[in-house]
């Protein structure tokens, strides 16, 4: 009962920035499993499998959290924010959550849709007059030594959602070798880089992981004239009480923020890996929507809860249901399956839809997931789903490079599953 307690308080608090126009919130309080139908027996089992990377000096400290029916069975942080200075991890430590930002943009994106001022089908030059001058690689394999052509049509914002618009990576070397992203640099400026390389294929021809969300919020600028973090703020954020969720960590949240760790190749220890150019601890001048944002696990529990709930939560609605419907199903053609983040790794049981990967085939899922399960994850080790069959949110969040480090989030995911009893 202690703990149900300190959990109660500690959802409270992180909602209390927003709280003063807005009813206490509802859902996402605490629950005994048992009574949303989870095992507390098997709920054990996955905080020893969790507690035992820690102890073994694996990881250095993680935050995990499972809500179903909208309250909370398990929300445990264990071991270290920042090993160095014997820092403790706690339940609303921040992270950066890298790709995870990309279903915050495209939800602040599909907002503007339904309000009328975005067309999935808009060509992209609509509101950055540069991408109409774009061209192709024909060899986009040998780009320092392509040709490059017209595209056979231009790219439209719903290709960005997709990651079908033909655009790179930010960590791909066509980017990285034009010096195309830099956290030096405003958003304005990356978008005009991003414009002046080449696509890598005709806009709808193949699915690239790519750089998108950071051009989507780009329009999100020229269309609303505010800051795309003042925008995100006011009707993304505020509304759903996510006042860790941000593009920098605060001094005043310094002392909350999760280091990150380089597994090592051999036996030795954990290390501490530098700032960026610009520290996370910093304000950045770019604003990027595929991998900037800092969170903690109990603000991205509320995000994904809001998708289950049909777009409102707590009585405040940020999207209507058949928006949200429409961003967490798949809409890549069955041409352009199996996606995947190189065509080493297909992810031959999803598709993708605006910001999520979405279970379209659970026979080749190598976990017992279900159809219509979306989620994502981000580079540094956060992990997100959410499953409307069983109407479960689970996250995830450390912070090791690589982020697929000992398949830990592939073992969470197993042991959630296995936690249900119906």
């Amino acid at each position: 009962m202690l703990r149900i307690q300190r959990l109660t308080a500690i959802l409270l608090m992180t909602s209390a920035p927003f709280a003063a126009s807005i009813a206490q919130p509802t859902t996402l309080v605490p629950a005994e499993p048992e009574s949303v139908g989870v095992s507390s027996a098997r709920l054990r089992l996955l905080d020893t499998m969790l507690r035992q990377h820690v102890d073994d000096g694996r990881v250095a400290g993680l935050v995990a959290g499972v809500a179903r029916h909208g309250k909370i069975v398990y929300l445990e942080s264990m071991g270290w924010q920042d090993i160095e200075a014997g820092s403790a991890m706690r339940d609303d430590s921040i992270f950066q959550i890298r790709s995870m930002t990309k279903p915050i943009t495209s939800l602040a994106v599909m907002q503007l849709v339904e309000a009328g001022r975005i067309g999935l089908d808009d060509p992209v030059s609509k509101y950055i007059p540069s991408f109409a001058d774009m061209q192709v690689f024909v060899n986009p394999q040998d780009p320092d030594n392509s040709p490059t052509r017209a595209p056979s049509r231009e790219p439209t914002i719903e290709d960005l959602l997709l990651n079908i618009g033909g655009l790179s990576h930010r960590d791909r070397e066509l980017y990285m070798s034009r010096q195309v992203r830099s956290r030096s640099e405003p958003l304005d400026v990356l978008v005009e880089k991003i414009a002046d390389v080449p696509l890598m294929g005709d806009p709808g021809a193949q699915w690239i992981y790519s750089e998108s969300a950071s051009v989507l919020g780009r329009v999100i600028e020229v269309v609303t004239g505010q800051k795309f973090d003042a925008y995100l703020d006011e009707h993304v954020l505020g509304p759903l009480r996510m006042p860790d969720t941000a593009f920098h960590v605060p001094a005043d949240k310094v002392d909350r923020l999760a280091r990150i760790y380089q597994v090592p190749r051999d036996e030795g220890a954990l290390t501490q890996v530098p700032d960026m150019d610009v520290p996370i601890t910093t304000n950045p001048p770019l604003l990027e929507g595929s991998a900037g944002m800092v969170s903690t696990v109990p603000d991205y529990l509320r995000f994904l809860q809001t998708f289950l709930d049909g777009g409102t939560l707590d009585g405040e609605r940020v999207l209507s249901a058949p928006l949200i419907a429409e961003m967490t199903k798949n809409h890549i053609p069955e041409a352009l399956l199996p996606i995947g983040l190189s065509p080493q790794s297909p992810m031959l049981d999803r598709g993708w839809g605006y910001g999520f990967t979405v279970v379209i085939d659970e026979a080749k899922s190598e976990f017992g997931v279900n159809n219509g399960e979306f989620g994502w994850n981000g580079s540094l080790g956060t992990f997100s789903w959410a499953d409307p069959e069983t109407d479960t949110v689970a996250i995830l969040m450390l912070q090791i490079a690589p982020s697929g480090a000992y398949s830990l989030s592939g073992k969470f995911k197993a042991l959630v599953y296995q936690s249900l009893l119906n």
